[in-house]
């Protein structure tokens, strides 16, 4: 499959989103609600999208998504896809414009880690779309992102996600000292904006992420020499199947080393050990 045409069908996902939220006020319902995932109606009218993109198109495709799970469309797959219906639902279901939809493509159809992905495109609401091709670089509404935005900030401005879970790594707190911090609903997008230069930088401490909520965008901060590893620093090697992980993803590395440092318990002991 060529770029062009995995764009063209995130575009008409989005689309089929957009006039599902406009035609109907229960968009967001709830229809199955799994230990930490929830799947409303909107997200159903994504995945139906999907397969009706593919199979007009005569393709077939091993499809790993968070409402469907694993699923063959066709008769025999050509290759993988790895998809996020609607990323930041809860963002949709107030109303607030920041949400999207995330494809992420590899030729591989048995086993394939986030190093297999070739192609992402990701397409937001107001109707940008993000996508990149390994080793080709990734792209803003067809222009090549620089990962630069001008005007100087006093502080990085990161998004951090670390609500909802008994502990927070107290070495975030730390770091928030000296940062400015967002939380923007949606970490596909987060992690765009810190790729085209919007954020410094996203943090997720949870350790609730899954592959299909970050695979496409982290391939979109690859192409901009960005880097995406777990809390202790090491690159996301991870199955496309993956859960359970928590994330750090910046563009500039002396960034990103800092917070790997002030989030290792080691480097909070130093501190308290100090403030004694």
């Amino acid at each position: 499959m060529e770029i062009e045409k995995l764009v063209e069908i995130g575009n008409e996902i989005r689309n089929a989103v957009s006039s599902y939220i406009k035609s109907n006020v229960d968009y967001g319902e709830m229809i199955a609600q799994r230990p930490r995932d929830i799947t409303r109606k909107m997200d159903m009218a994504a995945e139906y999208a999907l397969d009706d993109a593919l199979k007009k198109r005569g393709l077939s495709a091993r499809i790993i998504s968070e409402e469907l799970g694993d699923r063959i469309v066709g008769k025999k797959p050509e290759f993988m896809l790895v998809f996020d219906p609607v990323d930041g639902s809860t963002n949709a279901t107030c109303g607030i414009p920041f949400f999207c939809t995330s494809l992420a493509y590899t030729e591989k159809t048995d086993l394939a880690t986030f190093e297999d992905i070739s192609m992402a495109v990701i397409c937001d609401i107001l109707g940008n779309t993000y996508c990149a091709q390994l080793g080709k670089g990734a792209f803003l509404n067809e222009k090549r992102i620089a990962a630069k935005k001008p005007g100087a900030r006093p502080k990085p401005v990161i998004s951090v996600y670390s609500y909802g879970v008994p502990e927070v790594p107290p070495g975030l707190i730390e770091l928030e000292k000296s940062i400015i911090v967002r939380a923007l609903g949606s970490i596909a997008l987060d992690m765009c904006y810190v790729a085209d230069g919007t954020l410094d930088g996203v943090i997720d401490t949870r350790g609730l992420l899954s592959g299909y909520d970050i695979i496409a965008s982290a391939l979109i901060l690859k192409e901009v020499k960005g880097s995406l590893t777990d809390l202790t620093g090491k690159p996301m090697v991870s199955d496309v199947k993956a859960t359970g992980l928590s994330i750090i993803g910046t563009v500039n590395k002396e960034l990103h080393d800092r917070i790997v440092k002030t989030l290792s318990p080691r480097s909070i002991f130093n501190i308290k050990k100090m403030s004694l």
